[in-house]
């Protein structure tokens, strides 16, 4: 994906999509990478960060500059 067509709000968008989407995924499984680190409070904010970070991710494409 080219950030250069986004408005900077756009890439704040994405980039936060981003976090939530990995770290939702990090969270997801207790046989995750790195399941023995988290706490047992986390694992319920698994599956909606991972669906925050998509809603963000695809919502930053509708920021794009205009072609002047």
């Amino acid at each position: 994906m080219k950030l250069k067509y986004h408005t900077a709000f756009g890439k704040v968008l994405y980039w936060l999509g981003f976090l939530f989407f990995i770290s939702g995924l990090l969270f997801f499984s207790k046989d995750g990478v790195m399941a023995e680190d988290i706490p047992e409070a986390l694992y319920p904010f698994a599956l909606p960060a991972t669906i925050i970070g998509i809603i963000l991710l695809l919502s930053s494409h509708f920021f794009k500059k205009k072609n002047d």
